[in-house]
């Protein structure tokens, strides 16, 4: 993960900083700040086998890509979010305005000029072959809106978040990180979105099926955790969850049993952990100790006693 910010620069020093790092080498455009003494900036970026994923956080400014600046040879998709809404003029055109949390996919390789109030924006930058080749006439235009119940475009702000928080550990996971990202952006900007589900649907549904597994291990604890609920915050329904995780030969109670079985594992091989068997069970987000006892041993062949046990054994040897 790259980050830059204007805050570990010294204060003389930020404004070329903004011109030069900030502006040309990161974003390639030429940042105008409303308040060039003041004018604060940061983001992070991801890189994902070709694909771009990150946030970034500006005061208020405007900025061009100017006929200059695409001699850098840049012609990728930079698509961003922003919750409060801009202004941006594309290739000479006429004045557009991106509403709160709207989607505007731009050519990199065309001109244009963005007036902006301080806001932070999620952005991510996609090959040009890759998106043209999931978005049929997305070249016709030097831009692409997407508008805030878009299909796909929560899907897509989740998991581009998620990667931030856990970014991908192996080539093999970049690369289908990066996949699902290219057909979840695909997906929102498509003319016709139910016909590119079809024809993505599994990277759409991994994609989801991850960010419901984030919450559900952010949530283990609570023993009011069921489908119903997890269902009703990811706006789809319980029969659709349960067919998620039934792609992966499980089922929604499985995957959140065998979680927490592995959460109370963990806590009982903690030979520093007083907490006693009760309470690691509840803490867990289990209701009941004899269901959990029960499991407990089916999943590992003996007791949380035991387990807790050879943890002070060994820390003792």
């Amino acid at each position: 993960m790259q980050r830059l910010s204007t805050e570990d620069v010294p204060r003389h020093e930020r404004l070329a900083f903004v011109h030069d790092v900030v502006g040309r080498h990161a974003a390639g455009m030429c940042f105008r700040p409303v308040d060039a003494e003041a004018f604060r900036a940061r983001f992070s970026i991801l890189p994902l086998d070709g694909v771009l994923v990150g946030d970034a956080c500006y005061d208020a400014f405007t900025a061009a890509r100017t006929r200059e600046l695409l001699a850098d040879g840049r012609e990728d998709y930079q698509l961003l979010i922003n919750p409060t809404g801009y202004e941006t003029e594309i290739d000479g055109g006429r004045t557009l305005t991106v509403g709160a949390g709207e989607l505007l996919a731009f050519d990199q390789a065309a001109r244009f000029v963005t007036r902006a109030p301080a806001s932070c924006y999620e952005v991510l930058v996609l090959p040009r072959r890759t998106l043209a080749g999931l978005v049929p006439g997305l070249g016709a235009r030097a831009f692409r809106k997407a508008g805030r119940g878009a299909a796909g475009l929560g899907l897509l702000v989740g998991y581009a978040q998620l990667l931030r928080r856990e970014p991908p550990a192996t080539p093999a996971a970049v690369r289908l990180a990066a996949d699902h990202l290219a057909k979840l952006a695909a997906l929102t900007l498509a003319a016709d979105p139910a016909e590119h589900a079809r024809e993505h649907g599994s990277a759409l549904r991994n994609a989801r099926l991850a960010l419901i597994k984030k919450e559900i291990a952010a949530r283990l604890d609570d023993p009011a955790l069921d489908i119903a609920l997890v269902a009703r915050r990811h706006g789809i329904s319980p029969r659709y969850v349960q067919l998620l995780f039934a792609q992966e030969d499980t089922s929604f109670s499985d995957f959140l049993r065998e979680a927490r079985l592995d959460r109370a594992f963990r806590q009982l091989g903690d030979a520093t952990n007083r907490e006693s068997v009760a309470g690691i069970a509840f803490d867990a987000g289990f209701t009941d100790l004899s269901t959990f006892n029960r499991a407990f041993r089916r999943r590992y062949g003996c007791t949380p006693s035991d387990v807790r046990a050879r943890a002070v054994r060994t820390r003792r040897n």
